[in-house]
């Protein structure tokens, strides 16, 4: 399995309620991103914010609550109906997604974190 058939997967699982995913390496390496969605100035702060909950999380100028911070994924969520932040941390990286405001992020929870485990295996 290749990671665009990781991330492929994860867009037909989800039916497209995720609008945006990134792989980005331990040190700080982007692996993957969809053309929508250039996370090259995030890096950092995406590596920052999975080590420390520091309450929020603000990417391409929208501010993301985070809601949930456990070692398998840290949930954000935008306050104003911007949309949601799923990070899905595995061993040599993290999976980063954004979810469209329609859905709730449990709604793709599961795929996202399956498609890190599937990561691990690369």
């Amino acid at each position: 399995m290749t990671i665009d058939q990781i991330i492929d997967d994860l867009f037909d699982e989800t039916n497209l309620k995720v609008g945006g995913i990134g792989v980005i390496s331990s040190n700080g390496t982007i692996i993957y991103q969809t053309e929508n969605w250039d996370l090259t100035t995030h890096v950092t702060l995406i590596l920052d914010t999975i080590k420390v909950n520091k309450g929020s999380i603000t990417l391409f100028g929208i501010k993301y609550m985070i809601v949930e911070h456990t070692p398998e994924r840290i949930i954000g969520t935008n306050v104003t109906g911007k949309g949601h932040l799923i990070l899905a941390p595995y061993e040599k990286g993290v999976l980063v997604s954004y979810v469209l405001p329609e859905v709730g992020p449990r709604d793709v929870l599961f795929y996202v974190q399956t498609a890190a485990l599937k990561l691990n295996k690369l």
